[in-house]
């Protein structure tokens, strides 16, 4: 039997490992840009896929929200969402990027991430970063959602 996505970021202790012959992201760290915009491009109905950005040194702005953490829902986000990033002073701002998911676990609503077969595939050319998300209920699925970020 093949081992879950999470138990082979946990024993490589490791946000990148190799599967099936493909670098696999549970998360993508990358310097943050000044900007960027976040595409939805397909996603399954239930659970209700969607992504967190996480920015360390700086904070994130969205229609004039600030904050360090964001997750962006595709039931409820926009197809298109611009982010402005804006680096605290005399820092290296990092943004993280990570598939959430949710559902109900025991009649309540739950965010989940990094369970399971949660995983991702990142290929990234200039300023576009395409993410092709498996979440993390039942088999691995890169078509649980697909999404671009574009780099400003």
């Amino acid at each position: 039997m093949t081992k879950p996505l999470s138990k082979l970021f946990e024993e490589a202790r490791s946000a990148l490992v190799e599967w099936e012959g493909e670098p696999l992201y549970g998360l993508y760290e990358i310097p943050a840009p000044v900007g960027l915009e976040v595409e939805f491009l397909s996603s399954i109905d239930a659970p209700v896929q969607g992504l967190t950005l996480k920015v360390y040194g700086g904070v994130l702005e969205i229609e004039g929200i600030e904050a360090k953490e964001m997750l962006l829902w595709c039931d409820t986000a926009p197809p298109k969402v611009a982010v402005k990033i804006e680096s605290e002073p005399g820092e290296v701002a990092i943004l993280k990027i990570w598939n959430v998911w949710r559902g109900k676990v025991g009649g309540s609503e739950v965010t989940q991430a990094w369970l399971g077969n949660a995983g991702m595939r990142i290929d990234q050319h200039g300023n576009q970063i395409s993410l092709n998300c498996s979440d993390g209920e039942g088999p691995v699925d890169f078509g649980n959602l697909k999404a671009r970020v574009t780099l400003k």
